[in-house]
């Protein structure tokens, strides 16, 4: 199958960035891991790492 930008990579399924805040603990990301095993959701990074947009974002709430 070709890649197009419309359609991405059909049949790869999804994938999940997680982005833990200084804030968030462990049970956090397990409860996120375990949510993504039950939307059986395989493909997933976990980056520490904002945006300066993103950290604007974040000191908002």
């Amino acid at each position: 199958m070709q890649y197009s930008k419309q359609l991405g990579k059909p049949g790869r399924g999804i994938s999940v960035i997680i982005k833990p805040t200084k804030k968030s603990n462990y049970g956090n990301l397990v409860d996120i891991l375990d949510e993504l095993e039950i939307a059986n959701i395989d493909s997933y990074a976990i980056v520490p790492e904002f945006t300066p947009e993103e950290t604007k974002l974040l000191t908002l709430k």
